[in-house]
C-alpha cells in the first residue's frame, strides 16, 4: 500500500514539475495584448495611443482608418497597409524590449507606441 501511495506520488510530482518547467512551444506566449487605433483626419482619435506588454506576449495592433497609407511598427519592421473603411492589423510577438514607434509611415504620422518589458 505504501509503495502504491509513493509511486502515485512520484507520478504527481514528476507531471508538475513538467508543467512548471517546460518552455512555451513555438507560437505560444504568456499573454495575448491587443492595440486598436482609430485614425480620423489622418491623425490618432483621442491621441497617440499606449500598450505595455511583457517580452514573450502575443500583441495585436489594429488599425482603422479614414485615409489610406502604411502602418508602421518600428523596431520590429512590421509594415502593412490600411485603407479607407478597412482596417490593417499586425499580428507578432513581443520578442525585441524597449519602446517602438508606431506611425503611418507615408504621413510620418505617430499613432501609436509599443513598450516591451
Amino acid at each position: 500500500m505504501l509503495v502504491t501511495v509513493l509511486v502515485v506520488a512520484g507520478i504527481a510530482l514528476l507531471v508538475g514539475l513538467f508543467f512548471v518547467f517546460r518552455g512555451g512551444s513555438e507560437g505560444e506566449s504568456g499573454t495575448s495584448s491587443r492595440l486598436d487605433v482609430t485614425v480620423q483626419n489622418g491623425e490618432p482619435a483621442g491621441g497617440i495611443q499606449h500598450l505595455t506588454v511583457d517580452k514573450g506576449d502575443h500583441v495585436v495592433i489594429r488599425v482603422n482608418s479614414d485615409v489610406a497609407d502604411e502602418v508602421h511598427v518600428h523596431g520590429y519592421d512590421l509594415i502593412k497597409d490600411v485603407a479607407p473603411g478597412q482596417s490593417a492589423e499586425i499580428a507578432f510577438e513581443a520578442t525585441i524590449t524597449g519602446r517602438f514607434e508606431i506611425e503611418l509611415e507615408d504621413a510620418g504620422t505617430p499613432i501609436g507606441e509599443l513598450e516591451v518589458r
